[in-house]
C-alpha cells in the first residue's frame, strides 16, 4: 500500500512539473506574439504614411495575433491535450503564411519620404527576417509541449475544438488595461516637504485646521465634488484613513504615514489629505523618484546606473520595470496640460524644431516648441513623419491644451512645417533662424572653396559680407535692397547664388523679428533642449518602442520646465517654471509639480 501511495504521489509530481513546464512554454509563446505584434506594426508605420493606406494582409496578421494571445489566455488550463497543441500550431502556421504573402507586397506608399530602394529593401529584410526568427522560435516551443493523457481527454478535446473554432469566427474587442491609475480626484496635495514635520502638524487638530484645511481654497483644488456642489468650498475633519501609508523614505527606511480626512459641507463627498512630499498610489517617497529622473534627464543617466543608485541608497526597487512604470506617470500628461493646471500662460511666441530619432529599422522624429522667454517646453511629440498632415495633428492636439492665443513661431525653413502650422494657428507671424541659414551658407562657402581653391580669407570674408546683410536687414524690401549690394562676383557662382536667392525669396520671414519682439533670430533655446533628446539617443543608439519614447520626451519636458538651472547658468537656481511666474510654494521640483496636479491623471479632472 506504502509502494502505492508512493507511485501516486510520483505521478502527481511529474504531472506538476508538466503543467509549470507548459506555464513557461506559454508565457513565452505570448512574449513572442507581443514582440511579433510591435514588428509588424514597425513595418506598417515604416512603409505606409498613414493607417488606413497600410494592406488588408497587415490588419489581419495583428488582428490573428490578437486572437491567438486572447485564446492561450482564456484557454491556457487546457493546455496539457494534444488538441491545444495542434489548434496553436495551425494558427502559428497561418500566421507565417500570411506573413509570407505580405512580403511580396509590402511596398512603401506614395507620400512617404523617398528613399534609395537599396536602403527600403535593406530594412523590409531585417523586418521581416525578425518576423520569420519569432515564428520559428514558437515552434520550437511547440515542440516542446508534453500532453498527457486524463479519462475526459476525448470530451475535453472535442470541447476544445469547436470553442476554437468560435473565437476565431468571433469579433473580439481589444482590452487594454490602464497604464496609470485614474483614480485620485478624491485626494487633495497640501504644501509640506518632510515627514518630520507632517506628523507634528498631523497630531494638532487646530493648527492643521488653520494651516491647511482652511487654505485649501487657495491650492485651486476642484476635483472630486459633485456637479450641485458650487461656490466656495468649505470642510470638516472627520478623523484618519482607514489604513495608513506606508513609504520608503531617503536612505530606505519605511515609514508609516496617517492620512487625514475630510467631508465637503456642501455636497458631503470625503477628501484625503496627503502631503506634498508623498505622491498619489507609490511606495515611494516622490523625492527619491524626482532624484532618479534629475539624473536620467539632465544628467544623462541609464537605467542601469539608476537602478543600482536605489539599491545603495534607498533600499532598491523590484526591478527595472518599476523605473518604466515611474516614467510612464511623469511622462503621462503633456507638458502644456500641467502648466495650465498650474495657472502659467506663454507669451504667445514660441521656437520650433524638429529632430531626428531612431527606433530599430525605423526613422523617427521628435515635433518640440519652446517659449523663448521663459524658457518653458509647451509642446513634445514624437512622430513617424514629419509630413505637413502629421505635423498638422502633431500642432492641433497641442492647440486643445492651451488658453492664450499663438501669436509667432521661429523656426527653420522646413516648409511642411511652415504650412502646419499657417494651417492651424490663424494668422501667425513665421520668422525663419538666422542660425540655420548661415550655416547653409558656411557648408556651400565650403563646397565653393573646394571647387575654386580660393584662400580661407576669402571665404571668411563673403561671410562676414552675407551676414551683415542679414544682420543689418529691418524689413522684407531693406533686405532685397541690400542684397544687391553683394556685388562680389562669388555671388554669381551657382553654390552661393543658391543661398542669396533663398534669403531673397523668404525675406518677410528673415525680418520678421524686427516686427514683432517675441519672434527671435535662431532657435537656440528649442535646440538647447534638443540637445538631451540626443544625448539619450546617442546613449541607448536608438529608443525602444513608439508608446515608450513618447513617455520619454513628455518626461524629458516635463523635468526641464520645473528642474532649477545650476550655479553657472544665467538664471541659476531658477526654473522655467520661475521665470514664467508659476508657484513653487518654496517646495522641491518634484513637490511643485505634485502640488499642482501633474500626477492626477482623473479624466476631466478640471
Amino acid at each position: 500500500m506504502t509502494s502505492a501511495i508512493g507511485n501516486i504521489n510520483g505521478n502527481q509530481g511529474c504531472e506538476n512539473l508538466k503543467k509549470t513546464v507548459s506555464c513557461e512554454i506559454l508565457e513565452n509563446i505570448l512574449r513572442v506574439l507581443s514582440s511579433l505584434e510591435k514588428t509588424i506594426d514597425k513595418l506598417r508605420r515604416r512603409n505606409f504614411h498613414f493607417p488606413e493606406q497600410c494592406p488588408d494582409l497587415i490588419k489581419e496578421i495583428l488582428n490573428t495575433i490578437g486572437k491567438t494571445r486572447l485564446w492561450i489566455q482564456n484557454y491556457k488550463a487546457f493546455s496539457s491535450l494534444q488538441t491545444f497543441h495542434i489548434l496553436l500550431s495551425l494558427s502559428v502556421n497561418n500566421l507565417k503564411d500570411i506573413i509570407i504573402d505580405l512580403s511580396m507586397i509590402s511596398i512603401p506608399f506614395d507620400g512617404k519620404k523617398q528613399e534609395k530602394q537599396k536602403i527600403i529593401n535593406k530594412d523590409l529584410n531585417k523586418i521581416f527576417c525578425s518576423a520569420n526568427k519569432m515564428l520559428e522560435k514558437v515552434a520550437a516551443y511547440l515542440d516542446k509541449f508534453e500532453p498527457y493523457s486524463t479519462e475526459l481527454n476525448e470530451q475535453l478535446e472535442i470541447a476544445l475544438k469547436n470553442s476554437f473554432e468560435k473565437h476565431f469566427v468571433k469579433v473580439h474587442e481589444k482590452r487594454e488595461r490602464p497604464s496609470v491609475s485614474s483614480r485620485g480626484n478624491k485626494t487633495y496635495i497640501f504644501r509640506c516637504d518632510n515627514w518630520e514635520t507632517y506628523m507634528k502638524l498631523v497630531n494638532d487638530k487646530k493648527k492643521f485646521r488653520t494651516e491647511v484645511v482652511d487654505k485649501l481654497g487657495e491650492m485651486g483644488h476642484v476635483t472630486g465634488h459633485k456637479p450641485t456642489c458650487t461656490g466656495p468650498k468649505k470642510y470638516n475633519l472627520i478623523g484618519f484613513r482607514q489604513i495608513p501609508r506606508r513609504t520608503r523614505m531617503k536612505g530606505g527606511q519605511i515609514k508609516t504615514t496617517p492620512l487625514r480626512m475630510l467631508l465637503c459641507k456642501c455636497c458631503g463627498e470625503k477628501f484625503s489629505l496627503l502631503p506634498s512630499f508623498l505622491p498619489r498610489e507609490k511606495h515611494f517617497a516622490i523625492d527619491i523618484i524626482g532624484q532618479v529622473f534629475h539624473q536620467m534627464v539632465i544628467f544623462g543617466q541609464s537605467i542601469q546606473g539608476a537602478l543600482q543608485e536605489l539599491k545603495f541608497n534607498h533600499g532598491g526597487v523590484k526591478s527595472k520595470q518599476t523605473i518604466y512604470n515611474w516614467l510612464r506617470w511623469i511622462g503621462w500628461l503633456h507638458p502644456a496640460t500641467i502648466l495650465t493646471r498650474a495657472g502659467v500662460k506663454g507669451s504667445g511666441y514660441f521656437q520650433e524644431d524638429e529632430g531626428f530619432e531612431k527606433e530599430p529599422c525605423l526613422r523617427t522624429y521628435s515635433v518640440i516648441m519652446v517659449d523663448p522667454e521663459s524658457h518653458l517646453v509647451w509642446h513634445a511629440d514624437y512622430v513617424d513623419h514629419v509630413d505637413e498632415e502629421t505635423l498638422t495633428q502633431s500642432f492641433e492636439k497641442f492647440l486643445q491644451k492651451v488658453e492664450f492665443k499663438i501669436l509667432g513661431i521661429t523656426k527653420d525653413k522646413w516648409k511642411a512645417s511652415t504650412n502646419a502650422l499657417k494651417k492651424v494657428f490663424h494668422k501667425i507671424w513665421i520668422g525663419f533662424c538666422h542660425r540655420h541659414s548661415l550655416h547653409k551658407l558656411w557648408q556651400a562657402l565650403s563646397k565653393y572653396r573646394d571647387e575654386t581653391k580660393c584662400s580661407l580669407i576669402k571665404i571668411k570674408t563673403l561671410y562676414n559680407k552675407f551676414k551683415k546683410v542679414l544682420d543689418e536687414s529691418t524689413s522684407k524690401v531693406s533686405l532685397k535692397v541690400k542684397l544687391k549690394s553683394l556685388k562680389d562676383p562669388a555671388f554669381d557662382h551657382p553654390l552661393l547664388k543658391q543661398r542669396v536667392t533663398d534669403l531673397k525669396k523668404n525675406a518677410v520671414h528673415y525680418t520678421s523679428h524686427r516686427k514683432r519682439n517675441g519672434i527671435k533670430k535662431s532657435t537656440s533655446i528649442v535646440d538647447r533642449f534638443l540637445k538631451y533628446v540626443k544625448r539619450k539617443l546617442r546613449q541607448s543608439e536608438s529608443f525602444r518602442d513608439k508608446e515608450c519614447t513618447q513617455f520619454l520626451f513628455k518626461a524629458m519636458a516635463n523635468v526641464r520646465n520645473f528642474v532649477p538651472y545650476m550655479s553657472s547658468a544665467k538664471n541659476a537656481y531658477k526654473s522655467p517654471f520661475m521665470l514664467g511666474q508659476g508657484e513653487t510654494y518654496d517646495l522641491p521640483w518634484i513637490q511643485v509639480m505634485n502640488m499642482h496636479n501633474a500626477f492626477l491623471f482623473t479624466e476631466n479632472a478640471f
